[in-house]
């Protein structure tokens, strides 16, 4: 039986409009998709630096004061209100995670990692149709983008309850992995089962 503590999240979002994977292999953000281009001035940059090391060294208050004093010098960065989303959902307060992503996506609509921590954010709100859709939006914006197939297959495995849907998105993730995944090879052994499907790991033998 899988674990239902599959996929938590856990992300560094780098300055500005690209993204940057900090995490473990249960995390559901991963990194660089970088969509536009713009001038970053080099104070922003330095800032930014500090705030990410608050992160890395777990002092979520600092990093917060940091981000939310970038937020306000430099609002046309998504960086700091996608990492700002991050702190809060680490601090399971949804709403206010919520409400930094919606901001961070609403200054880069493209940056899947973001649409990604927003599905994230709705799963743990108990919206799994508004999860869904986020997924979904990440993978119409890059269709290789792995993790938003893995984590379509673990809301439709266990809280959608679409055993078919979560076997194909896991092989889909299987499939655009240089190598296979083996816990998700035996997630899909065992969804397969419960579901009585014959079983056709993409990405295995």
């Amino acid at each position: 039986m899988m674990s239902l503590l599959k996929f938590t999240s856990s992300v560094l979002f780098s300055l500005a409009l690209v993204g940057c994977f900090s995490g473990n292999v249960k995390t559901n953000v991963s990194a660089n998709v970088e969509s536009e281009v713009i001038e970053i001035p080099s104070q922003a940059a330095t800032d930014f630096k500090i705030a990410i090391e608050f992160m890395n060294q777990s002092n979520p208050e600092k990093a917060k004061k940091a981000f939310e004093k970038m937020t306000l010098d430099y609002p046309e960065l998504s960086g700091p209100f996608a990492n700002l989303g991050v702190i809060y959902s680490q601090e399971k307060e949804w709403g206010q995670a919520l409400e930094y992503l919606k901001l961070a996506q609403s200054k880069n609509t493209k940056n899947v990692k973001i649409l990604n921590q927003l599905g994230y954010v709705y799963r743990q709100q108990g919206l799994f149709t508004q999860a869904q859709s986020a997924y979904e939006k990440a993978i119409k914006t890059d269709s290789n983008y792995a993790d938003s197939y893995l984590n379509l297959g673990v809301l439709f495995d266990i809280y959608m309850g679409n055993l078919v849907k979560a076997s194909n998105y896991y092989q889909k993730y299987q499939s655009l992995q240089s190598s296979p995944d083996r816990k998700v090879a035996g997630w899909i052994v065992d969804i397969n089962r419960r579901a009585g499907i014959k079983t056709q790991v993409a990405g295995g033998q």
